[in-house]
């Protein structure tokens, strides 16, 4: 189970090395998001390599047509 701590004048979260192993949190940056029922923590999700979208300002054209 994993305990809040004291450090220093915060407080952490200590989670037990088999728990960060199954979630594969080993040498992870984690977002944490706050829901109605506690904490989620994941990995922070990483841009896939030659994925970036330089161009922000995308559009699309629709053509449409009648067959007769």
């Amino acid at each position: 189970m994993a305990k809040i701590i004291q450090i220093g004048n915060s407080q952490g979260i200590r989670i037990p090395k088999p728990i960060i192993a199954l979630a594969k949190l080993d040498d992870k940056e984690l977002e944490f998001v706050v829901m109605d029922s506690g904490l989620l923590i994941t990995p922070e999700k990483e841009v896939r390599v030659g994925w970036e979208i330089e161009d922000t300002n995308l559009t699309a054209e629709w053509e449409w047509s009648k067959n007769s």
